[in-house]
C-alpha cells in the first residue's frame, strides 16, 4: 500500500469518528503548490537503492529535514518523488524546537506536511505528554488527533478520551467521549471538554461531573480554572455533599476559599438541618460557616411535618463547621413566616436551631390563634414543634377579639405567656400591668368592660378570652356596664389592630405564592 493511500485512511479516520478540525482551522489554510518545500536527507548511516523500486532505504541514525521540522529514526523509506517517507524504528519529530513526537513507525507526506504515528506514541510540548497508539499531525494546522483512547499528563493532572485533539499554537487540547480528567484535588467525566495549558483552563459541553473532597458538582456547560480550583457551570448545575444540595439557573464554585456564588432560581437544601433556602441570588461560605439569599428569598423549616415558611429581604443560614457551633436561620428587613400555629412579622427574625427559640426584633407582632402580640423584643420558645412559650419585652401588648364585639387586651412592661396545646394558658403580666376584658355569661350575654391595673398580673385564659386575673400590688380594677364605658376608653394606650398584615397561609409568605 502506498503513502498516499495510508494519508487517505488516516484522513477518513479522523472524520469518520466525528473529530472537528475545523474548529481549529483559521481563516485560510491552504497554500499553492510553489509554497511547498522538499524533503532534505541529512544524514544516514547507509543509503540501499534497490532496482525497480521508488524507494531509497535509509538506515542507521537516520536524520531527516523538512522545513525547519526535524526527523530521527533507526531505518527508513524515501520517496523522492513523492516528496515522502516511511520512518521505522526510534522515531523522532521535533518542530520548530518545542514539540517532539515519538512513535515506532511513522508515515510522512511533504506535500501536504502530514504525518501519521504507529505503536506507543507520545507528544511532548513543555510539561505536557499525550500518549496514544494511533495519531496525525497536520504542520499547516499545528494540529495532532487521535481517533481512539489517549492519556494526556500534564502536572498531577491526567486527562482520558476516546477522541483528542491538540492544537500546538494556541496551546489546546479537545476531548471528545469517555472524558476523565483526575489530579489529587478532584475528578472530572465529561464527553467533551477543552483545555488550554497556557492559562489553565477547561471548558466543558454535556453532562459533566466534577468530584473533590468537599463537594460534588454537576452542570452541563461551563469551565473550570485548575490552578485556582475554581469552577463555573450553567445549564442545569447542581452542588451536593452528604448533608447538602444546591440547585440553580447557574453558580461558581471556589474551593480554595471555599466559597459558591449561585444567580437564578435558587434552592439550597441541608438534609442535617431540615432547611431549604431560596432566591435569586445566594452565596455559600464553607469554611465560615453561613450561607445567604437575597432577591424573593425565604427559607422552609420542614421538621416535625408542620413547616415553617420564612420571607426576607435577605435570609442567612448559619450551619455547624470547625469555625462555627452555631446552627440558626436568620431574616434581615421586612421579615413575614407562616407555620399553622403562629405566623409574624418584624424587621429581623433569628431562628436559634439548638433550643428552638425565635428572636423578633423592631417591630414585631406574633399571631396565634385568635391572639395577637406585640413588644420591643419577642423570644418564642417552640417545644416539639409547637409554641411552648412567648417572652415580650418592652411596651408588650397581647390582644384578642371578643367573641362578639371588641377586644380584650393586656399590657406591661414584659409579659411570659405559656401555651398548651397551641393556645395561650395562662400570661404573666410584670410592671404596669393593664387589662381590659369583656365578661360575658355562659350563653354569650355581656356582664361587663372589666378595667384593672397592678403592678404585676397572672392572668389565666379560656376558650373565649381572660378567664380570671390575680393582681399583685397597687390593685385598681373597675367594672363598668357597656354603655357607661366610652369607646375611647376601651382600648389601652398603644393599641393596634394589625390582622390586615396577618399571612393566611404559606402563600402569603413565600413570593409568587
Amino acid at each position: 500500500m502506498n503513502m498516499k493511500k495510508w494519508l487517505l485512511i488516516g484522513l477518513l479516520c479522523c472524520i469518520a469518528t466525528g473529530l472537528r478540525a475545523q474548529d481549529f482551522m483559521p481563516p485560510d489554510t491552504t497554500k499553492t503548490p510553489t509554497e511547498r518545500t522538499k524533503i532534505h536527507i541529512v544524514h544516514a548511516d547507509q543509503f540501499h537503492k534497490t532496482a525497480g523500486s521508488e524507494a531509497v532505504r535509509l538506515l542507521g541514525r537516520v536524520h531527516i529535514r523538512h522545513d525547519s521540522t526535524h526527523f530521527y529514526c533507526d531505518s527508513a523509506y524515501y520517496f523522492e518523488e513523492q516528496n515522502s517517507f516511511n520512518a521505522y524504528q526510534n522515531v523522532h519529530i521535533n518542530v520548530n524546537d518545542s514539540i517532539d513526537m515519538y512513535s515506532r513507525t511513522m508515515r510522512y507526506d511533504g506535500d501536504l506536511r502530514f504525518a501519521q504515528f504507529f505503536d506507543e506514541v507520545r507528544m511532548m510540548d513543555d510539561s505536557t505528554l499525550l500518549e496514544t497508539e494511533y495519531m496525525t499531525y497536520d504542520r499547516d494546522l499545528h494540529l495532532a488527533c487521535y481517533p481512539h483512547h489517549g492519556v494526556t499528563t500534564r502536572g498531577d493532572k491526567r486527562l482520558v478520551s476516546e477522541i483528542g485533539y491538540y492544537k500546538d499554537d494556541l496551546k489546546e487540547f479537545r476531548f471528545y467521549q469517555k472524558v476523565e480528567v483526575t489530579s489529587p484535588k478532584y475528578q472530572m467525566f465529561t464527553d467533551t471538554l477543552f483545555y488550554n495549558t497556557r492559562i489553565e483552563k477547561m471548558w466543558f459541553l454535556g453532562p459533566t461531573k466534577i468530584i473533590n473532597e468537599d463537594n460534588t458538582l454537576e452542570g452541563k456547560h461551563g469551565y473550570y480554572l485548575t490552578e485556582r480550583d475554581l469552577a463555573f457551570l450553567d445549564d442545569d448545575p447542581v452542588m451536593y455533599n452528604e448533608t447538602q444540595r444546591m440547585v440553580a439557573d447557574s453558580m461558581l464554585y471556589d474551593r480554595q476559599r471555599g466559597f459558591a456564588k449561585a444567580m437564578h432560581t435558587i434552592q439550597l437544601l441541608d438534609t442535617a438541618y431540615k432547611v431549604v433556602l431560596f432566591g435569586e441570588y445566594a452565596e455559600v461560605w464553607e469554611k465560615k460557616g453561613f450561607s445567604f439569599a437575597t432577591d424573593s428569598a425565604y427559607v422552609v423549616y420542614y421538621e416535625g411535618g408542620d413547616s415553617l415558611f420564612i420571607t426576607s429581604d435577605t435570609m442567612f443560614y448559619h450551619f455547624k463547621t470547625e469555625r462555627n457551633e452555631v446552627e440558626k436561620i436568620v431574616g434581615r428587613k421586612n421579615v413575614r413566616f407562616y407555620k399553622s400555629d403562629m405566623q409574624g412579622r418584624c424587621d429581623t427574625m433569628t431562628y436559634m436551631m439548638a433550643d428552638s427559640t425565635i428572636r423578633m426584633r423592631v417591630e414585631p407582632v406574633l399571631w396565634t390563634d385568635d391572639s395577637q402580640l406585640t413588644a420591643d423584643y419577642i423570644d418564642i420558645k417552640v417545644a416539639h414543634h409547637k409554641i411552648d412559650s412567648v417572652l415580650q419585652r418592652g411596651a408588650a401588648f397581647t390582644i384578642s377579639r371578643d367573641s362578639v364585639e371588641g377586644y380584650n387586651q393586656i399590657k406591661g412592661m414584659s409579659m411570659v405567656s405559656k401555651f398548651k396545646e397551641g393556645e395561650i394558658d395562662h400570661v404573666l403580666v410584670n410592671d404596669e400591668a393593664r387589662t381590659i376584658s369583656w365578661l360575658r355569661e355562659d350563653d354569650g350575654a355581656l356582664i361587663g368592660i372589666n378595667v384593672a391595673s397592678a403592678k404585676n398580673m397572672r392572668i389565666l385564659m379560656g376558650k373565649d378570652g381572660i378567664s380570671r386575673i390575680k393582681y399583685y400590688q397597687a390593685v385598681n380594677e373597675t367594672l363598668y356596664p357597656e354603655k357607661d364605658l366610652k369607646e375611647s376608653d376601651r382600648y389601652l394606650e398603644g393599641f393596634k389592630w394589625l390582622e390586615e398584615s396577618r399571612p393566611k397561609s404559606r402563600r402569603d409568605v413565600v413570593p409568587g405564592g
